[in-house]
């Protein structure tokens, strides 16, 4: 039958791309056959039968229409530079390491490790290439050569970069197995990329994107039956297409239906609890009637420990006082028993009976005070015991300061800083019978030799930064010294300053003096300047001479003295101010070291208490 042509133009995408090589199939013919088709339009791997006409894609819906090649001309160019590292060990053992997880994880029934792919056989590789392959085309036949068969699957493959034959010959060597793996690699990459768009493309379509992916399906299958003439298969895609369609409408009805009916009856179950009283305000009430009765429940637990505790030492006491009495009954029955033996080898006679009978009355008497005196003995055991109560607080109470001390003079836990691995801690047992018992350390033997130690070397510390104290003491004196030194030449200087201007301005005054002289002198022999021109011009030269060295003498003289002054005054500044910064910090350094001492001498007195 002829096929219809198609009603519409081809497009450029038609027009550009090439013919598939792919046999035409419409059934699935593997996992990832034509998931890698679509990704990378390669040719069918499969060897193709003699005579046979060219095969249309598996793929393409529309593989009834033959593609030209791309009218394009292509500039020939050199063999493609990788830009991956190949050479790199980090990306080799990268590449390797995906590899083997990808044979692991999909069936390679071979043993792979590392190792072996760092420098592997030809047949190792042989057969990690047939594996991969078989994975892009299910259907491929068995290599032949693969020297002649894998560049050119490759190439098939569309991979970017030439394969050469002679790198085959030899795969396990340095500089032909990079580029190789890095090939396997690539295709792993393809082979997993193929997988996640499956995932995707199953998975991640909603319900809109799947109903047009299906509506494109439909049209896709109609149009490849419309372009073959086949009618028949034409009209089955439709009616198959309307039964889906009327299965979809049936499932969203019934579906819409249980769903009316799950909202009446949450509608029915929310009015209900609407109707019913608040479970949370009745929860948060019997919460907070729980909470009150637990605190009352606690602190009646801890009322009852504590009497508990009372009334069980009091019954160890009494046990204890029922065991002396136990004793004292014993000892007291055999007596008795001995008196009674006594008696009854005796012979009684009147006086006999009257001397018992004052006898026994003395005897009552006797009893009677005794009675009294137990009675006052409980009284004050129980005087004694009350006493032992608040003495047992009193001492709670010293030990409780007694552990604060130690804690704040860092002497507690053992291993404090000046604990040296003592155990300073006093732990009160007020179950305890002797005083061993009560206080769980050994104040005599250990605590108090040892605080006794530490106060002495506190003491000979608080000796040393006494010293100390009176050695920055005498260094404050003698800097006091030295400033008074200081400032008495700082005066003695001043008065050598003030006698240099009183000579300088008596020397000024001579040479005014000296000057009005001179002038007068010039008055009076102007008379005779023409006769003694010559040695009047001398004379006056001498003179002007001699009044410039004065004036520069003057000059230099002040000069050197306001010099001399500035650099004094500059001196004792500093002397003074450095004085000053010394006196601040010994005045700082004797307040923190009377401070240290206080406190030390403070703690010394704590603890010898």
């Amino acid at each position: 039958m002829n096929r219809r042509q198609t009603l519409a133009g081809l497009s450029p995408a038609q027009l550009n791309s090439r013919a598939s090589f792919g046999p035409s199939r419409i059934t699935k013919e593997g996992k990832n056959s034509k998931k890698i088709t679509a990704l990378i339009s390669r040719q069918s791997l499969a060897t193709k039968p003699a005579g046979n006409p060219q095969p249309t894609s598996r793929l393409s819906p529309l593989s009834g229409v033959q593609r030209r090649s791309s009218t394009y001309g292509k500039k020939t160019t050199g063999p493609k530079q990788d830009p991956r590292p190949v050479s790199d060990k980090g990306y080799q053992h990268d590449c390797i390491r995906q590899l083997i997880e990808y044979l692991s994880t999909h069936g390679y029934e071979h043993p792979v490790s590392p190792k072996t792919l760092t420098s592997p056989m030809s047949k190792d590789v042989f057969s990690i290439v047939q594996f991969l392959l078989k994975q892009v085309d299910p259907h491929m036949k068995p290599l032949g050569k693969m020297e002649e068969d894998v560049p050119q699957l490759f190439k098939h493959l569309k991979y970017p970069f030439q394969i050469s034959k002679s790198a085959l010959f030899a795969v396990g060597s340095p500089h032909t197995w990079p580029g190789l793996l890095a090939a396997m690699n690539w295709v792993v990459e393809i082979l997993n990329y193929a997988e996640k768009a499956e995932e995707a493309r199953t998975d991640v379509f909603d319900d809109k994107q799947r109903s047009e992916h299906d509506f494109f399906e439909y049209v896709a299958k109609s149009y490849k039956y419309f372009l073959a003439g086949d009618d028949y298969q034409s009209q089955a895609v439709d009616d198959e297409i309307a039964q889906e369609a009327e299965d979809r409408a049936e499932q969203v009805r019934q579906r819409n239906q249980q769903l009316q009916q799950a909202n009446e009856e949450l509608q029915a179950r929310l009015e209900a609890l609407r109707s019913q009283p608040s479970a949370l305000l009745q929860a948060q009430a019997k919460q907070e009637e729980h909470v009150r009765d637990r605190d009352k429940f606690r602190t009646l637990i801890d009322n009852l420990q504590s009497h508990k505790q009372s009334l069980q030492r009091k019954l160890q006491e009494r046990k204890a006082e029922v065991e002396s009495k136990q004793e004292q009954l014993a000892s007291t029955l055999l007596e008795s028993d001995a008196m009674r033996a006594v008696i009854a080898g005796q012979t009684v006679n009147k006086d006999d009976v009257v001397r018992m009978n004052q006898e026994k009355c003395k005897q009552a008497e006797i009893l009677a005070g005794v009675c009294g005196q137990r009675e006052a003995l409980e009284r004050r055991v129980y005087e004694q015991d009350v006493q032992l109560e608040l003495s047992l607080d009193e001492l709670e109470t010293t030990v409780q300061a007694y552990n604060t001390a130690a804690d704040r003079l860092q002497l507690i836990p053992v291993t404090a800083k000046y604990a040296g691995g003592l155990q300073y801690e006093i732990q009160l047992d007020r179950a305890g019978v002797s005083a061993s018992d009560i206080i769980t350390v050994d104040l005599k033997g250990e605590v108090k030799p040892a605080l006794a130690r530490l106060r002495d070397s506190r003491a000979a510390r608080a000796r040393e930064l006494s010293e100390e104290v009176l050695a920055v003491q005498e260094r404050l004196d003698g800097g006091l010294e030295a400033l008074t030194e200081r400032t008495e030449d700082n005066a003695a200087l001043g008065t050598q300053v003030h006698k240099l201007e009183a000579s300088l301005r008596g020397q000024k005054e001579a040479l005014e003096v000296e000057v009005r002289g001179t002038a007068g002198q010039a008055d009076s022999l102007r008379e005779q300047v023409g006769q003694l021109r010559n040695q009047a011009s001398h004379a006056l030269a001498a003179s002007e001479d001699k009044l410039r060295s004065l004036h520069t003498q003057y000059d230099d003289l002040l000069r050197n003295s306001e010099a001399e002054v500035q650099s004094v005054n500059v001196e004792l500044g500093a002397a003074l101010e450095h004085l000053f910064h010394h006196k601040l910090h010994i005045q700082q350094t004797l307040e923190q070291v009377y401070q240290h001492v206080e406190d030390v001498h403070k703690d010394v007195l704590a603890m010898a208490c």
